[in-house]
């Protein structure tokens, strides 16, 4: 077995590379003037992160057959996991040079239909979004305070990055490009998911003084495998969380046995439905069967392959 510190730094390296040739064709594309698809920068994630990732895709679906492009599963050495229905959305120029982002396409059907089936699965939505080289977003930056233009590391790992669907449900709420950069700020990078240096970092939740013992150690202890990828994720929710003004809910609901943290706080603050049981019902303490079923490389639930294009699993 890999040490737990070890497969974070293999998984992070993994990572950053794929996430390195993905950018490095969008890059490409861009300067030839051809227009690069998000399933092609899919498929460069995935292939370049072998053997830490596994892949099942599925038949070509009809985009308006199913919900998502993939369902990731986190999993790693202690066979605890995380997963997120992702939807794959990349950034576009409007003719007067501007980003933008569209989370309304085909009138907001694409989102609904993420959503419904993210419910059916048990996982939150997720976006992943692929910005593109740093050339192609003009003066789109991540805000923060630790952001120069001679060199900014947020900014530099952010071609290939990570939304949460409540995130993108408000972003969706303004222009085009609004959505881009509220969502360039918000988002996180992907291979920030894996970084143990990230994951020791604690989260600053409005409800520390409502959760569990148990739920504030795991906001303000250092993470790793599953839950260091969910503590990231979440910590971006959190931070959209601290900017909303409105009151805390001090009640507490319990969800099922299966998941690591089974009684969560109900705040929702501005989000659409409460945060925490929205993000966390995908933290779990074992994998579903059909993720055994895509290891061993044997067929997949039809009730699971009729809701995405494909399933990835990930170890961390």
């Amino acid at each position: 077995m890999t040490p737990p510190a070890q497969q974070e730094t293999q998984a992070l390296g993994a990572l950053t590379r794929a996430r390195e040739v993905a950018e490095d064709h969008m890059v490409r594309a861009e300067r030839a003037g051809l227009s690069w698809r998000e399933e092609t920068i899919s498929e460069l994630l995935w292939v370049h992160t072998v053997p830490f990732v596994c892949c099942a895709d599925f038949t070509r679906h009809e985009e308006k057959a199913v919900g998502a492009d993939w369902l990731w599963w986190w999993v790693d050495e202690l066979g605890e996991c995380f997963g997120m229905l992702v939807q794959a959305k990349r950034m576009k120029l409007s003719t007067g040079g501007d980003p933008e982002l569209d989370f309304m396409h085909n009138k907001g059907e694409q989102m609904k239909r993420l959503l419904r089936s993210a419910d059916q699965l048990g996982v939150p939505s997720v976006y992943a979004l692929y910005f593109g080289g740093a050339d192609f977003r003009g003066r789109l930056t991540c805000g923060t305070d630790e952001h120069t233009e001679a060199g900014c590391r947020r900014c530099s790992r952010a071609s290939v990055s990570v939304l949460t669907g409540l995130q993108a449900r408000i972003a969706a709420g303004g222009s085009k490009r609004d959505a881009a950069v509220q969502s360039f700020r918000g988002s996180v990078p992907l291979e920030d998911l894996v970084d143990p240096s990230a994951a020791a970092r604690p989260v600053h939740d409005l409800n520390l003084k409502q959760a569990v013992p148990e739920m504030r150690d795991f906001l303000t202890q250092p993470q790793s495998g599953a839950r260091g990828v969910a503590k990231e994720v979440l910590r971006a929710i959190s931070d959209e969380r601290l900017m909303q003004f409105s009151a805390v809910v001090a009640e507490r609901v319990r969800l099922h046995d299966d998941l690591i943290f089974p009684e969560l706080p109900t705040d929702s603050g501005h989000f659409a439905e409460p945060y925490f049981p929205f993000l966390l019902r995908g933290l779990q303490s074992r994998p579903p069967s059909y993720v055994s079923d895509i290891l061993a490389d044997q067929p997949v639930p039809s009730e699971v392959s009729n809701l995405v294009g494909g399933v990835v699993v990930v170890r961390c």
